[in-house]
Parts: structure tokens; C-alpha cells; sequence
């Protein structure tokens, strides 16, 4: 049986990302696998007669599994209210203990996982957790990483936009996005983000025209809306609102493309405002049926 696994640390956009997994896995036909990761407990030595306040690994997963069990429930009312027919996703509860991507990595391979949901706040993340937790989610998983925001208020996803950097590695990712697309029965484009100039950059025009050629070879359907911008996010977010997209979809990189071209991050800017859905395809994501 294929399963999403759903991350949860049982905070507002952890709880809006469980429920976007609901519908896709509805329409995809799999369950979904709740999981808690909590952090290993460490071993302190007793100070004289001194007791240490430490919850022992029982407790931490107790407590765990409570709070667990409390999202399952809640779920499993909103899924009555899904309008999805045929498949009504298990979902079950899983706590477990140690690093969150090094837990995460492992499940999604044990448990035939073909996608991994969390949710981002501009109040949970910054920096530091950006070369933290997803960005080591990122490095180690094979399967896309949808990642929404506390503020993400929509039932359900109906447009993907997919920003690319031209590169060749993009257009892997644009087959199995479409596929992906195809079976969620939801409309998909693609921008680029070019860089304001005064002399026309005549090169840049010659591998748009050469990549939109190759992709709509891969789904004449597919809708390509040009994008400029000094600033890549922004631009991003404006052709989002314009052609009323639900989510980007774009590849993670270790040192993206639009680093190069720009000198920023927006991948890391997008995750730490934690305004805009995000499904993120990793280096070492490849196609699942």
C-alpha cells in the first residue's frame, strides 16, 4: 500500500499540512502515516541527591502517542467532510525517537512512502532551522517534500506552478511532476524568473525557447508564463497570485540555480517567511508508480 508520511510536531501549519495529505491521498489512493519524531533523551548522572526534571524515553513516548492519537481523531472528522470519492485514507500514528531526517529517510523506504508533509511558520523557522531539520529532510529524502504554511487556507490543491532554472535536471523533474499532476487531476505551469536588464539578454531568450519547446513536447497542456524580477521570490509569488496557483513546485539544489544568477536563496527565503506551499523535489527523487 503506498503511504504519505506526514510530519508533525503538533503545531498550526503541521496541522494545515496534515490536512492538504488527506486529499491528496484520497485522490491518490494511499494512506497516511502520522509521525512524531521527539528528540533522543539524554543520559545524565545523578548530582548527590540532587533529582534531575527529565521525562524518561517511556514518558516522552507516551506523551507522544497521546498527542498522537488526539491529531488521528481529528483528522478522521475532516475526512468526513472530504468530497473525494471512492478511497478514504487510514491514518495511522507513529512516534518515534532520535533525528528527525535520519528517521524520516528510513520510514519512507520501509513503508513505500511516495511523498513527505510538513508545515513551516515564519514563527517556527529561521535560519538556523533552515541548515537544521529540512534541510536534512531535503538532503536525505527520495520522494517530493510538500511543505505548507500555517496561513495556507485552501481545501484543496487545483494549480501547480513550476519555477525552473532551465536546467536539464529540471526537466526529470517536470515528468514526474506532470505524472503526479495527471493523477491528482490538477492543472500545471511553469515560470522562469529572468532578471531585469537594459540590453536584451538574447542567449537567455534562446534556452527559454528551447526549454519551453522541450516541455510542452511533454504535455502540450502545459502553460508557460514568463516571469522578471530583481527579487526571485517575489517574482515567484506575483505570477503565483496572477495565475492563481495553489503551490510552486521546484527542485532543490545544493547550491540552486537561481543562487548563481541572483546571489540568493529563494527556496530559503520561501520556507523561512512560511508564506507560500512548497513541493519540493529533492536531488535524489526519482520516479514511483
Amino acid at each position: 500500500m503506498k503511504n504519505i508520511l506526514v510530519l508533525t510536531d503538533f503545531s498550526a501549519s503541521a496541522a494545515r499540512a496534515a490536512e492538504c495529505a488527506l486529499g491528496i491521498a484520497a485522490k491518490l489512493g494511499a494512506d497516511v502515516l502520522l509521525v512524531n519524531v521527539y528528540p533522543i533523551t539524554p543520559y545524565l548522572p545523578s548530582v548527590g541527591l540532587t533529582v534531575l526534571p527529565l521525562s524518561t524515553p517511556g514518558e516522552k513516548r507516551r506523551e507522544s502517542t497521546t498527542r498522537l492519537n488526539r491529531e488521528v481523531r481529528r483528522l478522521e472528522k475532516r475526512l468526513q467532510d472530504l468530497t473525494v470519492p471512492g478511497h478514504k485514507p487510514d491514518i495511522r500514528p507513529i512516534p518515534l525517537e532520535g533525528l528527525l531526517a535520519e528517521r524520516v529517510s528510513q520510514l519512507v523506504r520501509r513503508k513505500n512512502c511516495i511523498m513527505i508533509t510538513m508545515g513551516v511558520s515564519a514563527q517556527s523557522y529561521g535560519d538556523l532551522f533552515f541548515d537544521g531539520n529540512i534541510k536534512a529532510v531535503l538532503q536525505l529524502a527520495v520522494r517530493p517534500v510538500l511543505i505548507i504554511p500555517a496561513t495556507w487556507n485552501r481545501r484543496e490543491i487545483r494549480h501547480i506552478l513550476f519555477a525552473t532554472d532551465l536546467a536539464e535536471e529540471d526537466q526529470k523533474v517536470l515528468n514526474e511532476l506532470i505524472s503526479l499532476c495527471n493523477r491528482l487531476k490538477v492543472q500545471i505551469s511553469v515560470t522562469h524568473v529572468s532578471r531585469p536588464v537594459l540590453i536584451p539578454d538574447f542567449a537567455e531568450e534562446i534556452r527559454v525557447s528551447a526549454f519551453i519547446e522541450k516541455i510542452t513536447s511533454l504535455n502540450p497542456a502545459i502553460r508557460y508564463y514568463p516571469a522578471r524580477g530583481a527579487n526571485t521570490l517575489a517574482a515567484l509569488k506575483k505570477t503565483s497570485e496572477d495565475q492563481q496557483t495553489d503551490l510552486i513546485a521546484l527542485r532543490y539544489q545544493k547550491h540552486p540555480g537561481f543562487y548563481h544568477l541572483f546571489h540568493e536563496n529563494p527556496l530559503k527565503e520561501a520556507i523561512k517567511l512560511g508564506t507560500l506551499p512548497l513541493l519540493i523535489f529533492p536531488e535524489t527523487s526519482h520516479g514511483h508508480d
